[in-house]
């Protein structure tokens, strides 16, 4: 009985096939391995604690003060490697690294990481730059690489993703706010018979102010 045959045409199939498959298992290799720390964002969210979640709302304004508001600004945000949880003389220094973001310097932050469940508080609010304030973040799934040290020692690194996502919540009309305030300046001066200053005459009048609502 003849050995059976293949064409070069089944044997190029078989082999793509093997790439294929290889490829496949080395990038659960590597996501298994990325996120095989545990680490992430707890993320107060309004009344919830998300992970990984980050939700902000914008708000469009017509009539005498247009603009774009997102409510709130910023949102607060903990991190935490549940591989490496805090203790005493350490810190963590996030990254945020994903495409889009400017990147001298990408946006980063460090925080005492010694203490409690969580590393302190991050405010996370949207931009595509570092800020000093806050913790730069952009609109879809954000990419974050991490860094804990002990005193000098780097003791884990790695990285995770979180979701940023921005709802629209509708269309509303805002108008300045004007106020009223009386207003006393000085006069003149007031004299006696004698050619002696007694004090100082006033002029009172109103005045109206008008400012865009905060």
């Amino acid at each position: 009985m003849k050995p059976k045959s293949f064409s070069a045409l089944q044997i190029l199939i078989k082999r793509t096939a093997i790439l294929i498959i290889a490829a496949f298992v080395l990038v659960v290799v590597f996501v298994n391995r990325a996120n095989a720390n545990g680490a992430e964002f707890l993320v107060s969210n309004g009344n919830n604690f998300d992970v990984n979640e980050i939700q902000f709302k914008r708000v469009e304004y017509v009539g005498q003060c247009p603009g774009t508001v997102m409510n709130p600004g910023t949102r607060k945000a903990q991190f935490v490697s549940k591989s490496t949880p805090p203790a005493p003389k350490r810190k963590v220094t996030i990254r945020n690294v994903t495409q889009g973001m400017k990147s001298n310097p990408y946006p980063y932050t460090s925080r005492g990481y010694s203490e409690g469940q969580y590393s302190q508080g991050v405010d996370l609010s949207l931009g595509n730059s570092h800020q000093t304030r806050t913790f730069a973040v952009l609109e879809g799934e954000n990419k974050f690489e991490y860094e804990i040290k002990e005193g000098e020692r780097i003791i884990e690194q790695g990285t995770f993703t979180a979701e940023v996502s921005v709802k629209d919540v509708g269309v509303f009309p805002r108008d300045t706010i004007c106020e009223e305030k009386l207003e006393c300046r000085d006069d003149g001066d007031c004299y006696d018979r004698d050619g002696k200053k007694r004090g100082s005459r006033q002029r009172c009048y109103t005045t109206n102010t008008c400012h865009c609502p905060d």
